[in-house]
C-alpha cells in the first residue's frame, strides 16, 4: 500500500471536459475530470480488509469541482470509522475525516436531517452531499 508522501504510483490519466455536478447550491460549478488508476497492490489491500465498506475499483475519479486548487482527492475505502482518501498528482492514500460541513439540498423541503458533506475534510471548493450524483 502507498504511504503518505510515497513517490507517484498512481497512473494519472487526461479525461475530456468537466461535467456539471449537480443542481442547487452547486449551480455554475463543474465535476473535475481528473482519473487515477491505483497500483493493483492497494486495490487488493482495500478489497481483503475484514468490514470494508465496498469492492473498489482502481479508476477513480477526482471527487472535487473543476478548477480546484491542490491536489486531486477521491475516496479509496472505508473501515469502520476510517476513511481512506487518494490524492494526486503525487500519489498517495491516507486516513482522513470526512467534512463536517452540511451539503446543501435539492427538493422543495429541506430533510429532517442535514445531509453532510461526502468530500475529504479541508477540501477546496463547495460542499456537496449524496443527492449531487
Amino acid at each position: 500500500m502507498s504511504q503518505p508522501d510515497s513517490p507517484s504510483a498512481g497512473t494519472a490519466e487526461p479525461v475530456g471536459p468537466a461535467e456539471p455536478v449537480g443542481p442547487a447550491g452547486l449551480a455554475g460549478h463543474r465535476h473535475c475530470r481528473a482519473v487515477v488508476t491505483l497500483p493493483q497492490a492497494d486495490v487488493d489491500h482495500f478489497n481483503r480488509i475484514p468490514r470494508a465498506a465496498f469492492v473498489m475499483e482502481p479508476r477513480l475519479r477526482c471527487e472535487l469541482t473543476d478548477g480546484h486548487g491542490g491536489s486531486h482527492s477521491a475516496l479509496v475505502q472505508g473501515v469502520g470509522y476510517d476513511l481512506h482518501w487518494a490524492s494526486w498528482p503525487e500519489y498517495a492514500v491516507q486516513v482522513a475525516a470526512r467534512c463536517p460541513e452540511e451539503a446543501p439540498f435539492e427538493g422543495p423541503e429541506p430533510p429532517r436531517e442535514a445531509d453532510i458533506c461526502l468530500l475529504r475534510e479541508g477540501h477546496p471548493g463547495p460542499h456537496y452531499g449524496d443527492t449531487w450524483f
